[in-house]
């Protein structure tokens, strides 16, 4: 009987001691690793105006002025820490057909000559205006969406600090201001 006592209190050290005890803790941990392991979503909505925006400003974003009539705010920049995952979802709002109003979201490598990009995309258009040649620069993109169709992207952002430029390669968008920058600070 004594031995069994002993046993018993050995489990229970053994228990405690591996995590067994101590609800409150497990669930933070998990949640801590939940949270980890789950991109950041930004929502963007790509406007006839040839905008990026969003509904509302949130952490790690910097939005400008209002765009249209639904309240939207123009998606300036992004804030990103090296190695965080980010996934942009991204739809497009128009009536017009995909053939004159689509939009997609590239973004670009630490030094692309952007403008060159934009330039050599408007001439892509049997590569969704992407140029192939082109690829090296490219860190992320999304397919085209046109008007009530959505597209996804998700992908970790580089380790190099600095500013990322994000497009839209759809002929005049970039031109007319589809554009931003992902902060990236380490």
């Amino acid at each position: 009987m004594k031995m069994l006592n002993i046993l018993a209190a050995l489990s229970l050290i053994l228990f405690i001691g591996c995590g067994g005890g101590g609800s409150e803790s497990n669930e933070q941990a998990g949640s801590t690793d939940q949270t980890r392991s789950e991109p950041r979503t930004i929502e963007v909505v790509g406007l006839d105006q040839m905008k990026f925006a969003v509904t509302a400003n949130s952490d790690g974003i910097t939005v400008g002025d209002k765009i249209g009539q639904d309240g939207l705010l123009q998606l300036e920049t992004i804030t990103a820490k090296p190695g965080e995952e980010i996934h942009i979802k991204l739809t497009t709002q128009s009536k017009l057909p995909a053939t004159a109003m689509s939009h997609n979201w590239l973004l670009l490598t630490l030094n692309a000559d952007t403008k060159a990009f934009a330039t050599a995309a408007m001439k892509a258009k049997d590569n969704d205006y992407v140029p192939s040649d082109m690829q090296d620069q490219i860190v992320a993109q999304t397919g085209l969406a046109g008007g009530g169709e959505t597209t996804e992207v998700t992908f970790t952002v580089p380790e190099e600090a600095g500013e990322y430029d994000y497009l839209c390669t759809f002929p005049g968008h970039f031109v007319g201001g589809m554009k931003g920058i992902l902060k990236v600070e380490g």
